[in-house]
């Protein structure tokens, strides 16, 4: 079998756009918006796409984007995945996976530390390595059933100028790096993706010193039928309790436009102990017996460490302690990740290298999706083992792991 997995050359692009528009077929995404989206894309162009080739013939292409990615305070390289498309008539060959598994080693030799995607389905890419690495409690509801704290209302600002543009970025970009896991690093591109459409409006909180420390990005659903419209939040951020509970506030006032809002909230956020019902709609959902249904769980961002020993290496921890580990991982389309490795934890990050011999504090075994979402912190070590996707020998050192790899919930508001 003749196949070969590479960069896509700039000649390629209307072949690989054809393939595109057949893998997802859209009234809208026609192969001229695909050509023009590969080429110009918020997250990435031309040098980002990858195909594979049989006996001369492109049959597959998918983007691996150049990003940077927020995990524990540290931008990391990460290759975010897109776009996988294989020709019709090469389907349920085991392509895919083939140019997936030479792209990681693309992604590896560039310097990726790991990777990230929303999936078709998340089984196939759990078959690649990948970890579910992120979920939202997704609400509808009027607008009067969120708090209104007047006060910090008045201190909102529609976004209409260059300087309340740069503030949201201001923002999203202290929140990325300080509060958050898993937002993207983005450049003036990728917000372009995020912001910028007629269907959109944002408002940014100003405090009484004039600093912004959040904001709020909605989107009109007028296209959808009158009796289904609503106001969907497509993110929001803040650095400050002022900031939340004015951007709650604002959106609290906006039920004379817009009958329900979409608000899909952090899953440590707190934001069904903060509006006035939690009850879904009768019938929305089935109840159990007087227990009833508040928010629908809503998942989606996946997560894979591409290569084991640098991305343990750039991760920083939550602990002072100090403890050694022998680390094996069971990786099927990366051996080089496999070890076993000398994880030494001292002063808040991480020493690896190759295990030989000596004494360690603990032996932890584990596939490649289990690691992959404790490092960005979709799972604790704790959680691992008990549900038996890790294994443990030696020392009692779980809380310890614990404390070192706690972040915040993973949270991704780009698409890609």
């Amino acid at each position: 079998m003749s196949e070969t997995f590479r960069p896509a050359r700039p000649d390629e692009l209307e072949e690989v756009a054809r393939l595109e528009a057949h893998s997802f077929p859209s009234p809208t995404r026609t192969h001229r918006w695909w050509n023009e989206f590969l080429r110009t894309g918020p997250h990435g162009g031309l040098e980002a796409l990858w195909v594979a080739e049989h006996e001369g013939r492109l049959v597959g292409a998918c983007q691996l984007l150049w990003l940077r990615q927020w995990i524990a305070g540290t931008p990391m390289p990460v290759m975010g995945l897109a776009g996988v498309a294989i020709s019709p008539t090469h389907r349920r060959r085991g392509l895919a996976q083939r140019m997936l598994v030479a792209g990681f080693e693309h992604a590896r030799e560039r310097g990726d530390v790991a990777s990230a995607l929303f999936p078709f389905r998340a089984s196939f890419y759990e078959d690649l390595g990948y970890g579910l690495a992120g979920e939202a409690h997704q609400y509808q509801l009027p607008p009067a059933l969120l708090p209104d704290d007047k006060t910090e209302r008045m201190k909102v600002r529609l976004v209409d100028t260059a300087e309340d543009l740069e503030a949201m970025k201001a923002v999203y970009a202290e929140a990325a790096r300080l509060l958050q896991t898993g937002q993207l690093d983005r450049s003036d591109r990728s917000w372009r993706g995020s912001w910028g459409d007629d269907e959109q409006a944002a408002v940014v909180y100003w405090s009484d010193d004039g600093v912004p420390e959040g904001y709020c990005i909605v989107r009109y659903r007028a296209d959808l039928p009158l009796d289904r419209r609503y106001l969907e939040v497509e993110e929001r951020a803040w650095l400050t309790i002022g900031a939340q509970r004015g951007i709650y506030g604002w959106l609290s006032t906006l039920g004379d436009q817009w009958r329900e809002i979409a608000y899909r909230a952090h899953p440590e956020e707190g934001f069904g102990d903060r509006i006035k019902e939690p009850r879904l709609p009768l019938l929305q959902a089935p109840s159990w017996r007087l227990w009833f249904p508040s928010a629908t769980l809503v998942r989606g961002p996946m997560f894979r460490v591409l290569d084991v020993a640098e991305a343990l290496r750039k991760r920083s921890l939550a602990t002072e302690a100090e403890l050694t580990l022998k680390l094996e991982v069971e990786d099927h389309q990366v051996p080089e990740n496999r070890g076993p490795w000398k994880v030494r934890i001292e002063g808040g990050a991480m020493q690896v290298e190759r295990w030989t011999h000596g004494r360690c504090d603990a032996e932890l075994a584990m596939p490649i999706q289990t690691l992959s979402r404790i490092y960005i912190g979709a799972i604790a070590p704790w959680q691992a083992l008990a549900g038996g996707l890790a294994s443990l020998n030696g020392g009692d050192v779980v809380k310890m792991l614990d404390r070192a790899f706690e972040v915040p919930k993973p949270w991704m508001f780009d698409r890609f």
